[in-house]
């Protein structure tokens, strides 16, 4: 029986949380410049969102996390917001009219005296993507059948493309071999051996499958079965993706989370502040989804009625580190210290792990007391 099973001679009860940042460890190329360079990416359909996140880093897509496209997404509402309201489109009243021509005849040849008399505006339309020329004819056309719809209907159907082509990439990258010596299989494997008297928890923020980290055992089908996928799954064609609730206008709505059809997300904050221990993997902690941390962070800093747990957050380096640490003290309330010093609160730094692997010996120990059953973990 696994330990994550209701169990009432648990030990403790322990919760693990994964973001981005662990499947990145297992050498799953999941970041958002992965999929903006994919074929899955509807980077050339004709909405201003589209365009707004094309041109937001054009090429330096290196810098770039989930989480920047989500606040991306909230950027872009502010900008229509400044605008009184009024949706951006990509083209005017003058050049919708010349769309609706060409429509109207299915394509234009390029000699067309409509062409050939606004050669300017159709030349402009065509470098945005708004007209098109397929292949080498001499036709030229709408590029897409949606061009015409209003530009709030095309940014809605932006977002579902979004996540219809993350679908289809991640079923696709979650298929490849995983680097089973990384930090991140180490602590699967952790979880998988630890304590069998101890509850174990297992929330991921990632839409890929989980049972993949322990390919060709009996553990896998059970283990990932016991994960609760807080914002959907790529296998199960359902993935949440979108703003922190705020104030939005019902046009634009649809850019929230909690306004997608199927978000119901799982009881993570309770669960938070009912375990003895907590494992945060490669998640930002970022404003998009504080509304799952920040009330555990903030109980877990006060001094009123003080619950100590162990909290062990694993992020790739002194850079993130640094990110990771602004975002516990806007979550605490900028009180930071009172939460190291109410809790068993460290900081792995997976980059570190591989030439010093003391700290995440020191982390298995505290679940695992044979050295030699550490061993195996840490090499397989």
């Amino acid at each position: 029986m696994f330990p994550y099973l209701c169990n009432m001679d648990k030990d403790k009860k322990r919760v693990l949380i994964l973001g981005n940042g662990f499947d990145l460890c297992l050498g799953r190329k999941t970041s958002y410049k992965d999929f903006c360079g994919s074929e899955f990416c509807p980077k050339d359909y004709p909405a201003s969102l589209i365009k707004h996140l094309n041109d937001k880093w054009n090429d330096n897509l290196d810098v770039v996390k989930w989480y920047d496209l989500e606040n991306e997404l909230s950027f872009y509402y502010t900008k229509i917001k400044e605008n009184n309201g009024h949706p951006f489109d990509l083209y005017d009243s003058k050049e919708r009219k010349i769309l609706e021509m060409i429509h109207a005849y299915r394509g234009i040849s390029e000699y067309n005296d409509l062409i050939q008399t606004n050669a300017e505006t159709v030349n402009r339309l065509l470098r945005i993507g708004v007209l098109s020329k397929p292949g080498l004819s001499y036709i030229i056309c709408l590029s897409h059948e949606d061009v015409l719809n209003s530009p709030i209907d095309r940014d809605k159907k932006a977002i579902q493309l979004i996540k219809d082509g993350l679908i289809k990439y991640l079923i696709k990258i979650q298929k490849e071999a995983i680097n089973e010596n990384s930090v991140a299989a180490t602590v699967a494997r952790t979880f998988i051996q630890s304590n069998v008297n101890d509850e174990i928890v297992i929330y991921s923020f990632n839409y890929t499958s989980f049972g993949a980290i322990v390919p060709n055992s009996s553990f896998a089908m059970e283990f990932n079965d016991a994960v609760k996928y807080v914002h959907g799954s790529c296998l199960n064609g359902n993935i949440i993706l979108g703003t922190k609730d705020e104030y939005i206008d019902k046009n634009y709505d649809f850019i929230q989370k909690s306004f997608d059809s199927q978000y119901n997300p799982p009881t993570i904050v309770y669960d938070l502040m009912d375990a003895d221990d907590i494992t945060i993997f490669g998640h930002s902690l970022g404003i998009n989804d504080s509304q799952y941390f920040k009330a555990f962070f903030e109980r877990q800093s006060s001094s009123t009625n003080p619950q100590k747990k162990n909290i062990t957050i694993f992020t790739k380096d002194a850079k993130s580190e640094i990110e990771i640490k602004r975002s516990l003290q806007e979550m605490t309330n900028w009180n930071l210290t009172s939460l190291y010093g109410l809790n068993n609160l460290q900081i792995i730094k997976t980059d570190e792990c591989a030439n010093n692997p003391t700290q995440l010996r020191k982390y298995i120990k505290m679940y695992v007391d044979n050295d030699k059953k550490i061993d195996s973990i840490i090499h397989n």
